[in-house]
């Protein structure tokens, strides 16, 4: 179990109780970036069977980039991933209906949960299981400061989000993918989405699958304040994907490109460059859920044979 400090109190009876149970569990705590993917990589080259990451959607992707990067990914003793969700908006854990707030009940999930498999998608070599975003919302997200976040929960994102929105500059930047522009110019915001949600609930990859080997693709064009106010609330509900100012693709790559520096974040940890490249990492890692999620998945729980 990879911990952050300030969880540690939180889940040590739940520790005890799966000692108690007969499990042997190692709990490691981090200390500094990048404590996360060292010690996920050590996790897996000792054979672990299940490496739980017990912080918030940072802690997880400093994980699942240990044991992708790490070159323990595709072996057969690759350990399965369980989330304990211990951050701030646990956007990946809520829409994989991991419990929130019951330490306890997510390791029961984590040691006797239903394993899921899915793709993990890299921009830049990076690898991240959630959404990455770019413009407005990746500014939003990296200037929400951990202060500001341990304050006020989720809501941290919408102040910091309503900061932005009183300047909405654009960004500009040309997105293609397989030799096919999907936009040249200016936006307000991107996301490429293995999963749905972002930002303490944005649904703005509504549609993405996490085992369909397809990114999720979603473009809003630039716009004024008074249109952008309007979509937003479709934004945050998942139901922009058709709207005449969006483009929304399933794409299994993509490239952006841009004369200046962008921010973009992926599961909330800052990218910064002129181009990105979007795919996928090798293979796919086994996450712990409480049951099959229909809704994140192209393929039945129990599909019949043929």
């Amino acid at each position: 179990m990879i911990v952050k400090p300030s969880s540690v109190d939180a889940v040590r009876s739940g520790v005890v109780k799966l000692r108690e149970a007969g499990h042997t569990v190692e709990p490691r705590v981090t200390f500094e970036q990048g404590d996360a993917e060292r010690l996920a990589r050590e996790a897996a080259e000792s054979g672990a069977e299940l490496v739980v990451a017990a912080g918030g959607d940072g802690t997880v992707n400093e994980v699942v980039n240990g044991l992708v990067l790490g070159g323990v990914h595709g072996a057969t003793t690759a350990p399965r991933l369980a989330i304990l969700p211990m951050g701030t908006a646990n956007d990946l854990a809520t829409g994989l209906a991991i419990p929130i707030g019951d330490p306890e009940a997510a390791l029961a999930v984590a040691v006797a949960g239903t394993p899921f498999c899915v793709d993990v998608p890299t921009v830049n070599g990076r690898c991240f299981l959630n959404v990455s975003t770019g413009g407005f919302g990746a500014e939003a997200t990296e200037e929400s400061s951990t202060a500001l976040k341990s304050v006020l929960g989720p809501v941290a994102y919408v102040v910091t989000g309503v900061r932005k929105f009183v300047r909405l500059e654009p960004s500009s930047a040309r997105f293609t993918s397989g030799g096919e522009v999907l936009h040249d110019g200016e936006f307000l915001v991107f996301a490429v989405g293995n999963a749905r949600r972002t930002g303490g609930g944005i649904h703005i990859t509504a549609n993405a699958e996490m085992d369909d080997r397809l990114l999720d693709v979603c473009i809003i064009e630039h716009m004024g304040h008074v249109e952008f106010a309007r979509i937003a609330p479709q934004i945050r509900a998942g139901k922009h994907v058709d709207h005449p100012r969006v483009t929304y693709r399933k794409l299994p790559s993509l490239r952006i490109e841009a004369q200046a520096e962008l921010a973009v974040n992926a599961d909330g940890e800052p990218v910064s460059a002129r181009r990105f490249e979007y795919g996928f990492a090798p293979g796919r890692l086994t996450l712990m859920v409480p049951e099959h999620p229909e809704e994140l998945s192209s393929t039945p729980p129990n599909p019949s044979p043929s």
